[in-house]
C-alpha cells in the first residue's frame, strides 16, 4: 500500500493537473476561444483535491466571428476582445506542454477549442467532471449550474449567476469534482483519470435506430448483436465502440 501511495503522489508531481473552460465564438468543434478559465489543481498527501492558485481568466481574440448565440451566453461581443491577443498566442502560454491531466465539464470540447488554436493536445489525458456526473447521477441535470445547486445548494445560491463567466465555471468544476472524489473515495489523480474513462464508456446507445436501448441487452438479441458489430466497424467513437466490444465479448 506505502508503494502504491509514493508512486501516486510521483505521478502527481511529475504530471500537471489542470481544470480549464473556454468561452467560445460558437458551439460547433470549430469553435475559437474568446476566454480561457484555468486552474492548477492537486490532491494533498491526506487526499483531498484543492487548487494551486485562484482560477485565471484570459481573453483573447478569435480568427472567427462570434455567432450571436455566444453572445447572449457569454456577454462577449467583438468590441471587447477588440485589443486583446489572437487566441493562438494567448492561450499558448497558459496550457501544459506535454502530458497533463485536464478537466472540465464536457471536456473534450474544450480540449478540441485549445487544439483549434495550435495547442498540442496528443499527451493531454482528459477527465470529464459531465461523465462522472452521469455515472453518479443517472437521473439529474447534468449542467454545472444544475449539478451545483443540486449538491451544493448555499454556494450556488452565492455564486451561480456568474455562470458562463469562464474563471467561475471553473471554480464551480472543481468544487464539483471535490464532491465527486468525496463520494467515490478517489484521492488521487490516476484512479479520477480511470473513473472518468470508465463512467465515459455508455451504456445507452446514442444513435441510430437502436437509440435507447440498453447495449449489454442488444448482445443477447442476433439481429442487435449484428448492429453492434456495424458499429464496432464504422463509427467513430472510441468509448461507444468499446462499450460494445465489452457487450460482445
Amino acid at each position: 500500500m506505502t508503494t502504491a501511495n509514493n508512486s501516486n503522489n510521483s505521478e502527481m508531481i511529475a504530471i500537471p493537473a489542470v481544470a480549464i473552460d473556454f468561452e467560445t465564438t460558437c458551439a460547433t468543434s470549430e469553435a475559437q476561444a474568446t476566454e480561457l478559465g484555468l486552474c492548477p489543481i492537486i490532491f494533498s498527501a491526506n487526499g483531498i483535491l484543492n487548487p494551486r492558485i485562484d482560477a485565471v481568466a484570459i481573453r483573447c481574440k478569435p480568427e472567427r466571428d462570434i455567432s450571436f448565440g455566444s453572445m447572449a451566453v457569454t456577454g462577449i461581443c467583438p468590441e471587447d476582445i477588440a485589443n486583446e491577443p489572437s487566441h493562438r498566442s494567448a492561450l499558448l502560454p497558459w496550457l501544459p506542454k506535454g502530458p497533463a491531466y485536464i478537466v472540465g465539464h464536457n471536456v473534450d470540447y474544450d480540449i478540441q477549442v485549445a487544439k483549434n488554436a495550435g495547442i498540442d493536445v496528443s499527451e493531454y489525458k482528459a477527465i470529464c467532471t459531465l461523465a462522472i456526473a452521469r455515472e453518479l447521477y443517472p437521473d439529474a441535470q447534468h449542467s454545472l449550474g444544475a449539478l451545483l445547486y443540486m449538491l451544493d445548494y448555499d454556494y450556488a445560491r452565492q455564486h451561480a449567476q456568474n455562470a458562463h463567466s469562464a474563471a467561475h465555471d471553473v471554480r464551480f468544476c472543481i468544487r464539483l469534482l471535490r464532491i465527486f472524489c468525496r463520494e467515490t473515495g478517489i484521492t488521487d489523480m490516476q484512479s479520477l483519470y480511470e473513473y472518468s474513462e470508465q463512467a465515459r464508456i455508455p451504456k445507452v446507445l446514442p444513435m441510430g435506430k437502436h437509440k435507447g436501448k440498453l447495449i449489454k441487452d442488444m448482445a443477447n438479441q442476433p439481429k442487435d448483436r449484428e448492429y453492434l458489430e456495424w458499429v464496432i466497424g464504422n463509427v467513430d467513437n472510441a468509448y461507444l465502440v468499446k462499450a460494445c466490444q465489452q457487450a460482445l465479448s
